[in-house]
């Protein structure tokens, strides 16, 4: 199996021996940057594709339709019994901070839009409420991240914890989750954030959108700074609305069926 599209994908083609041979596709593919030229054909090798979601096999096929008979949909698979209990672990990472919480976990990419959290989490800071904004992840945009917060002068107020070994106790200990980025796949975050039952702000994006039920078990905004602020202006101070969207989004990824079968008769 090739599980990531790109090098993984190229390397098995070319240099794997099998029966049979299967790859995975976890993002636009289209937007990423793929096309024909830089497969060389690749795909020829396998006798199944599959994308995690709708939107991913929809921008596959755009590119490949010739491969529509073979590529289906594989969901990400999650251990959410371990998920939650590695979140009852105790961190503090808000010191003596006591106002609202955001989360964000994502790589620090561009795809990942942290530019827009940050002018963002300046109109909060400028109208309210007081509120502090965390990221789990690293990336190669962390440098370029870091000289904007602080020339909008919020290195108090978005704070980059990096790369963590367990993340799920932040899922827990947050208000609200904010997922606003350019372009997605399938979100693992997004599906760990609902595992947890939190309240999920996310951008209104193809991936985004086939996770999230506007207005049922999360809330969809448009990927600008007035947007999202907007969104987490009316919900942070609304815990009702919080509290029901965060049980509806852990109803919704709970009776989610997960596929390994899918995969084992494939390989029979």
């Amino acid at each position: 199996m090739a599980y990531l599209e790109g090098g993984a994908t190229y390397f098995t083609a070319d240099h794997i021996k099998a029966d049979k041979k299967v790859a995975f596709i976890h993002t636009d593919y289209r937007r990423a940057g793929y096309a024909k030229q830089m497969d060389q054909e690749c795909y020829e090798a396998f006798e199944r594709i599959f994308a995690i979601s709708e939107a991913v096999r929809d921008a596959f096929l755009q590119i490949y339709p010739e491969y529509e008979g073979k590529t289906g949909i594989f969901y990400n698979l999650l251990n959410q019994e371990r998920i939650r209990m590695l979140a009852e672990k105790q961190v503090n990472f808000t010191g003596d901070f006591h106002g609202y919480v955001i989360l964000t976990v994502g790589r620090l990419t561009v795809a990942k839009a942290f530019d827009i959290a940050l002018q963002a989490m300046a109109l909060l800071k400028k109208e309210g409420p007081a509120v502090r904004w965390y990221v789990l992840g690293e990336g190669d945009q962390r440098a370029v991240l870091e000289r904007q917060r602080a020339e909008l002068g919020l290195r108090e107020d978005f704070i980059f914890l990096g790369a963590v070994d367990n993340p799920f106790p932040y899922y827990r200990r947050c208000d609200l989750y904010v997922h606003a980025t350019r372009y997605e796949g399938r979100s693992m975050a997004i599906q760990e954030a609902q595992t947890l039952g939190c309240a999920i702000l996310a951008s209104d994006c193809a991936g985004n959108r086939g996770q999230i039920r506007e207005g049922t078990d999360g809330r969809l905004c448009r990927l600008t700074p007035e947007s999202i602020a907007a969104g987490i202006r009316e919900l942070l101070p609304d815990r009702e609305q919080r509290e029901r969207l965060g049980r509806a989004a852990a109803q919704r990824v709970k009776a989610q069926e997960e596929q390994p079968e899918q995969l084992i008769r494939m390989l029979l």
